[in-house]
């Protein structure tokens, strides 16, 4: 019945050959059409696992109480000093404040007046007191300096400890710092470096902390989740507004973005420029195949055709059966390349073997009747390859499921019609040729004489398989799919190094504040944990002794820092003139001191420098006092600290409207590790099994995918199998057909482990690939088997597996030119598989189906 319907097909569209093209030419641009307006691309990656898992609601949950932390875009401020760092966080902080189109919230999260007025008291007493006394050394140049903030006030100060100096008072070397710091900063302007003198070193004796070079701006950017980068207009903003502020390397200072929001960005920006190379690699090199393979500029025209009608057809089908694209959907306009081609080249072979045989108006029609059972139990085997996807949990790989199915059945529909009737157009001419590979006439020889020894060899081959599948392992880290190269993967990457900055935290809810201190001791107790932090952490300890050093320190330094009167700004000459006098008091006292005499030279050098350089000059040496002495002055007015006298907006970072209170625990040891991460996981779930956060989220979705394809795998192998018995009623067949699949699947495994792949998000999709291609593949092979064929290797059906393997190869191969490791990652995996499966097709069917049941014939 099937082989009868299809020739019924082929012979009408052959009669109908114009009626058919231009009925699906009009079908063609009618979907083209409702594409452009109804196909969008769904960037939101938490899309692409269901919504359903408990781990899903919990995590769902956390966010609705604290939605401040949901889609952060992180801005990351680098300085060569601290007031530099801390001036940069503050000016580009203040400009996206101001942008309220773009931002939902623009919040500073490790400076600001909160840690101006408290950051010292989360130091040792100890070492607050040695910060107060260096203070308290510094007073009479903090007093000049707020009354005179200029040139002119700075050249004063300096002036004032020469004095000391040459009345003894005083040694060269107490002063050798500033000078020293005075003499870089200038000497540096003048060289055309603006890093500006770091007022932070000269007023605390302290050794400066990494920290203090680095501040972060969470943000969190209105996002189009319809474009391709959902957060591109608040990334655009904040490039501009960095570049006119002056944040530049060249100027002493580095931003970068990161988080959630850029590293999603990034992704898809290398994702598509990716397969854009991909689709054009492909397209290349599937038309060189093809014409190896068909021998005719006509059937390789039709075949094209065919093939591009088919995607367009596949992406309206997208459009009205799932309305997106996602990170793993987008990737079936490839995958469609491969597998449609397949349909395409074992059709047009044929044709050209029964041309060969008998050209006639019958060709068409015959071909039909002998591609019916093969192409028709083909496209059904892969569509229920990835069909089986659909009631997993994976909706990023459900859903190229569906769209791969449909377009299964849309391909197999145009390759009976359309393709049939674009070859009676175009009428094929020339002269008829074999379509046979007769070159390997040898090797269908030795594989029959050695049968059982080549069994042997391959039994060997899936026992070292199944062994060496144990050590396969699964990369559940969303990290490791991407660009290492992209500003916003080095820059999380950078700022991992500090534990405290991982993006792999684990977030508890308890339901009041004793609750959540209640379990600090015991997280922290446990060696998977570096931090655990609430609200309480931020309360500091010796509260009373730290006050008692800045009230002391305020009562001393606390008038200097609120002079009665600020001198007026001096004019250029006064400034000028103020380097010369100090330039010449260092030549006269101190003659021995090399740092001072280097500082006169350069104290004259800027003094006779051209006008337009003392902008310059006043940025280098006072653009971070002012803020400096406000922090100073800042940090005296501190008062004893409590949750509820947290300010407003770190108390909501912390505890919610209804009163639940966050945890949140930070691993120890490289978070960047899968096993540390387990083990974290692990561990914290002993002590609060409801926890949620970015490390439940990657470790669960890992899980989840890797249970969505063992489900769908076993779920596929049945229905294949169960589809194979309707058809060919032969258990034995059935065995023919899957046998190769799985040692062909034992064979890929082998080749991971050897290679060092692991099996990830993105190329998990090349197993639902692997038995679909796999069992096309084998059905043309064991279908000729059961018709009498003794020569496999030999025949056109072996030429179309060979070209369609290669154009299938080529087109999943180009994948692995993108420069993104997830794409790069799932080409090699599929080229890998696919290899495998031609090989096993190749070198291994022959011998296990041995003699034909049937009368021998030549095909």
């Amino acid at each position: 019945m099937l082989e009868n319907l299809v020739v019924k097909i082929v012979s009408l569209s052959v009669r109908r050959s114009w009626a058919v093209i231009l009925a699906l030419l009009v079908l063609t641009l009618a979907a083209g059409f409702y594409t452009a307006h109804h196909l969008r691309m769904d960037t939101d990656t938490t899309n692409m696992i269901s919504p359903e898992l408990s781990w899903r609601q919990e995590n769902a949950h956390f966010n609705d109480l604290f939605p401040q932390n949901v889609g952060l875009l992180a801005v990351v401020i680098d300085g060569k000093t601290p007031d530099l760092t801390s001036e940069a966080t503050s000016r580009l902080c203040d400009k996206l404040q101001e942008r309220t189109d773009l931002f939902i919230s623009v919040r500073r999260a490790d400076s600001g007046p909160f840690f101006d007025r408290y950051g010292l008291m989360y130091l040792p007493p100890d070492e607050l007191q040695k910060i107060a006394d260096s203070v308290i050394r510094a007073q009479g140049f903090i007093g000049s300096l707020r009354a005179d903030p200029s040139i002119r006030g700075l050249m004063g100060v300096l002036d004032l400890a020469l004095e000391g100096v040459a009345q003894k008072a005083a040694r060269i070397d107490d002063i050798e710092k500033p000078l020293s710091a005075v003499a870089g900063a200038l000497s540096a302007t003048m060289s055309g470096d603006m890093t500006p003198l770091s007022w932070r070193s000269l007023m605390i004796d302290r050794k400066i902390d990494p920290n203090e070079l680095r501040h972060v701006i969470l943000t969190q950017p209105k996002r189009d989740f319809g474009a391709l980068k959902p957060g591109a207009k608040a990334t655009a903003f904040i490039r501009q507004t960095s570049r006119e502020l002056g944040l530049t390397a060249e100027n002493g200072v580095t931003v970068r973005l990161t988080g959630p929001v850029a590293l999603s960005d990034d992704e898809f920006g290398t994702v598509a420029e990716g397969m854009s190379w991909a689709l054009a690699a492909s397209t290349i090199l599937v038309l060189l195949w093809l014409f190896l393979a068909l021998r005719s500029f006509k059937l390789i025209a039709a075949t094209f055709i065919t093939l591009f009608i088919g995607l367009i057809l596949t992406f309206a089908f997208a459009a009205v059966t799932v309305g997106s694209l996602n990170l793993i959907s987008v990737a079936f306009a490839v995958m469609f390349i491969g597998l449609s081609i397949d349909f395409g080249i074992q059709f047009g072979v044929r044709f050209g073997q029964e041309r060969f045989e008998a050209d006639d108006d019958t060709a068409l029609p015959r071909t039909g009747r002998v591609m019916a059972r093969p192409l028709t139990l083909a496209a059904a085997a892969i569509a229920v390859g990835f069909l089986s996807f659909l009631p997993t949990d994976y909706r990023g790989v459900s859903e190229l499921g569906l769209i791969a199915g449909g377009g299964m059945a849309i391909t197999l529909v145009l390759n009976l019609t359309l393709l049939p009737a674009l070859l009676a157009l175009f009428k094929p001419r020339g002269r008829a040729l074999d379509m046979g590979l007769s070159w390997l006439a040898g090797a269908d020889a030795f594989l029959l004489r050695y049968r059982w020894r080549v069994l042997a060899a391959w039994g060997v081959i899936a026992i070292l398989g199944a062994i060496l599948s144990t050590q396969v392992r699964f990369d559940f880290n969303p990290l490791h799919l991407k660009d290492p190269k992209t500003e916003s993967v080095s820059t999380i990457y950078d700022l991992m190094r500090d534990p405290l900055r991982s993006p792999y935290e684990i977030e508890i809810l308890a339901p009041n504040l004793a609750a959540a201190e209640a379990l600090l001791p015991k997280l922290k107790a446990l060696p998977e944990v570096y931090q655990a932090i609430t609200a309480s952490s931020f309360i500091p300890k010796d509260q009373d002794k730290k006050l008692a050093i800045l009230d002391d320190l305020n009562m001393l330094v606390g008038p200097s820092l609120s002079p009665e009167s600020v001198k007026a700004p001096p004019s250029l000459e006064e400034d000028r003139a103020a380097m010369h006098h100090t330039a010449a008091m260092l030549r006269e006292t101190a003659e021995s001191s090399d740092i001072a005499q280097q500082l006169a030279r350069l104290l004259d050098q800027a003094a006779d420098s051209d006008p337009s350089v003392y902008p310059q000059l006043r940025h280098a040496l006072l653009s971070g006092l002012i803020p400096r002495l406000n922090s100073v002055a800042a940090a005296l007015t501190a008062t004893k600290l409590t949750v509820d006298t947290l300010p407003p907006e770190m108390r909501r970072d912390w505890i919610a409207p209804g009163g639940e209170v966050r945890v949140m625990v930070v691993p120890a040891g490289d978070s960047n590790n899968n096993r540390t991460l387990e083990r974290f996981v692990a561990a914290v779930r002993t002590v609060a099994p409801d926890a949620s956060g970015p490390a439940i989220q990657i470790y669960e979705s890992g899980l989840a995918v890797s249970r969505a394809f063992q489900h769908a795998t076993l779920w596929a192998m049945g229905a294949i199998m169960i589809l194979l018995l309707i058809v060919v009623r032969r258990p034995w067949d059935v065995f023919l057909v899957l046998c190769p699949l799985l040692l062909a699947g034992l064979a890929t495994i082998a080749l991971l482990v050897v290679f060092n792949i692991s099996i990830n998000f993105a190329n998990i999709i090349s197993l639902p690939l692997l038995l679909g291609i796999g069992v096309a593949f084998n059905i043309y092979f064991v279908v000729n088997w059961r018709n009498g064929v003794d020569a496999p290797l030999q025949t056109s059906t072996a030429r179309g597996v060979l070209f369609s393997a290669l154009t299938t190869g080529s087109s999943f191969g180009s994948l692995a030119m993108s420069s993104h490791p997830g794409t790069a990652g799932m080409g090699l995996l599929l080229l890998l598989s696919l290899g495998a499966v031609l090989v096993t097709i190749f070198f291994f069917l022959p011998s296990l189906l041995g003699p034909p049941p049937r009368p021998r014939r030549s095909k």
